[in-house]
């Protein structure tokens, strides 16, 4: 049951992707306003740490390294201080 899970390839529908990319865009510019801050990339540590979490998930779809919940590209989603795991394990 798990390969068959690891091989499908459903993620969230274009538009669902779309408002995901959006909020994380709104999150991002607030996030920078609020603290007055332009650090928005996290340390090399806690991005390898999201990636090894998301490397050991059922819903991460290792031959397109994406996440079947959001659809985002997680080597580049795990990389911004405002991101957030859509299951909620980082």
């Amino acid at each position: 049951m798990a390969d068959k899970q690891e091989n499908k390839e459903e993620f969230p529908t274009v538009e669902e992707q779309m408002g995901n990319l959006a909020k994380f865009a709104i999150e991002m510019v607030t996030d920078m306003a609020v603290k007055n801050d332009l650090d928005v990339f996290v340390n090399e540590d806690t991005k390898n740490g999201r990636l090894s979490i998301c490397n050991k998930c059922e819903h991460y779809a290792r031959r397109q390294k994406r996440c079947r919940l959001c659809g985002c590209w997680m080597e580049h989603k795990v990389k911004f201080s405002v991101s957030r795991c859509p299951d909620n394990r980082w």
